[in-house]
């Protein structure tokens, strides 16, 4: 058996171009995404705090369940704030630091 050589390489496959935006970028890039989803939080952070405030309002004595409600509404609205403040991305852990 002969063994035949050539000069030329081996060919390699196209590499794919990488079209998914990284996860870093999910919402730093998007000025009108993150007013949207931020207003949107906080207007529904708002309406589940001032459901659960309305039967206080009339007298009625706060149960667990009134007050759960009005921990979620304020927990809604709190992460609005977040994505309107503060985007993915922008924050970085305490113990990481880039060098």
């Amino acid at each position: 058996m002969a063994a035949t050589t050539s000069s030329s390489p081996p060919a390699t496959p196209a590499s794919a171009p990488d079209t998914a935006p990284s996860k870093n970028q999910l919402m730093s890039g998007c000025l009108s995404c993150r007013l949207l989803s931020g207003v949107g939080l906080l207007g529904a952070g708002g309406y589940v705090y001032w459901t659960a405030r309305r039967p206080m309002k009339l007298g009625y004595y706060p149960g667990p369940g009134t007050i759960l409600q009005m921990v979620i509404g304020i927990s809604i609205a709190s992460w609005g704030i977040v994505i309107l403040v503060d985007p993915v991305g922008k924050a970085s852990p305490v113990g990481s630091k880039k060098q």
